[in-house]
């Protein structure tokens, strides 16, 4: 890396460029989120070991919660002219140092996502194919055939990748709305049981758990604030785009976790959901669309994943294009496509990760689902749920210090509630990891997730210290994202 003139790295390096509306980037930020998965693999799991009937109020919660945090992220977005999302939102509020860590840890995170969601799809796909074919492929191979289609639309322009998540979520939307319709025709509107909104349901069981399963299902609504640089008009697009997929999430989950518990019985569906906690949602669906339809939503439900490992990759390129461009990472990572528009070079450096760390974990022999998956979605959340408390730390500090916005519910009051919201569900997650990871060997597992956070996080901010010394002028450079 060579040095450079700290006045002018922002805007001598190449920039993104694209024509991002508002409807683009929302799918963007809900495939990420992927729906559908979050009703066939969060939903049991917030009624089974959370507070049963009452999972759609913990998903009215969790949107509370994520739009106040939003209100902050907003109001800081316009003091961000770039793609590094909480990056440079933590740097603004609290330093460089501190930035660097959140940047490394956040990079980090979502690759233990990507590893995590590939092998999930590479997985499901397997058996999907087996059963319906006869065919044995290893999960392995379809995972990395996955990396390989996500290397080749992540190499171009970003509206082909919004094309396809939008294909992906209109499908995967339908099916959901589809059931809720056919639950709420036959129950009725009355039928949506009031129990999931009284008090003795919430208070029961573990509602701090359902609550953060429910703060999981909205991870990657960043990718609003990282598409500025790709986005038309963003002072008016981003903001708008945040508002949008954080509500329409919301409400969707909330509605649809209510025609869920509707649809099996408020008093039976605490027991169904421990006895079925993979397939709940497919034998739901078999009820009432039939076993075919049944069949669609599992090629649905990978399809979903997929569309989520592509908005995930999105994410981790932008992270390493902006730490290029401000020559943390070598600059070529800030390479922009002369024809696409995109940055091919750190998209083909994540295909490159991702391939070699699969095939790594393959020859080390670990499960894909009980290790690879539950290890790396655990150890990314918990990166993931301190990336966010940061974020909220530093929305209050910036604001605090800069007393040019003195809006009080923009810059005081919502991020502080965003902040203790996020804090309550981080603590939960802490204490109750070894459950979290699940197996024999959690609680071995536990500590060693604890310190790989501590570790992301500390090399980024041992490289911003190792710079403040030794090239003063790449540090001083780092000003621009703050």
């Amino acid at each position: 890396m060579n040095p450079v003139n700290p006045s002018t790295p922002a805007s001598s390096s190449p920039s993104l460029s694209g024509e991002l509306g508002v409807t683009p980037i929302v799918m963007m930020v809900i495939a990420t989120a992927a729906p559908l998965t979050v009703m066939a693999a969060n939903t049991p799991l917030m009624i089974g070991l959370g507070n049963g009937a009452a999972a759609p109020f913990d998903a009215l919660v969790a949107m509370l919660i994520m739009f106040m945090f939003s209100v902050g992220f907003v109001a800081i977005s316009r003091h961000i002219g770039n793609a590094g999302a909480f990056y440079a939102c933590i740097q603004k509020g609290l330093g460089r140092v501190t930035g660097l860590g959140a940047a490394t840890l956040a990079m980090v995170s979502y690759s233990l996502f990507l590893l995590a969601i590939g092998t999930y799809v590479g997985y499901a796909s397997s058996e999907l194919l087996h059963s319906l074919t006869g065919l044995n492929l290893p999960w392995w191979l379809l995972t990395l055939a996955a990396i390989a289609i996500i290397g080749v639309l992540g190499y171009r322009r970003i509206e082909m990748s919004s094309r396809f998540l939008g294909i992906a979520l209109i499908l995967e939307i339908a099916v959901v709305l589809l059931l809720n319709a056919l639950i709420v025709a036959d129950k009725g509107l009355g039928g949506l049981p009031a129990e999931s909104f009284q008090p003795s349901h919430i208070l029961s069981g573990s509602p701090g758990l359902g609550i953060l399963f429910a703060i999981y299902s909205f991870i990657g609504f960043e990718s609003t604030v990282i598409y500025r640089e790709e986005a038309r008009d963003p002072e008016r697009t981003i903001p708008i785009a945040t508002y949008t997929a954080v509500f329409t999430v919301g409400i969707f989950y909330v509605l649809s976790m209510w025609c869920t518990v509707a649809g099996i019985g408020a008093d039976k569906v605490v027991a169904f959901a421990n006895e079925h906690p993979g397939d709940m949602y497919l034998l739901l669906s078999e009820q009432y669309l039939g076993k075919a339809f049944s069949d669609v939503i599992q090629v649905l439900l990978i399809t979903s994943l997929f569309a989520c490992m592509l908005s995930l990759h999105n994410i981790v390129v932008r992270y390493q294009y902006i730490l290029g461009k401000y020559t943390v990472l070598p600059e070529r990572f800030a390479s922009i496509h002369r024809r696409h528009g995109s940055p091919y070079v750190a998209s083909l450096a994540q295909s490159t990760f991702a391939t070699l760390g699969t095939l790594l974990l393959v020859l080390i022999g670990l499960d894909p689902i009980t290790q690879i998956y539950a290890w790396g979605a655990t150890a990314g959340t918990l990166g993931y749920m301190v990336i966010l408390a940061l974020a909220s730390l530093a929305i209050l500090a910036f604001f605090r210090r800069e007393g040019s916005d003195r809006r009080l519910w923009h810059t005081r009051i919502a991020p502080l509630g965003g902040l203790l919201g996020i804090l309550a569900c981080l603590a939960i997650a802490i204490h109750n990891l070894p459950m979290l990871i699940g197996g024999d060997n959690a609680g071995e597992v536990a500590p060693l997730m604890g310190l790989l956070v501590v570790l992301a996080f500390a090399i980024g901010g041992l490289c911003a210290l190792l710079l403040r010394g030794r090239s003063p002028q790449r540090y001083q450079a780092l000003r621009e994202l703050a």
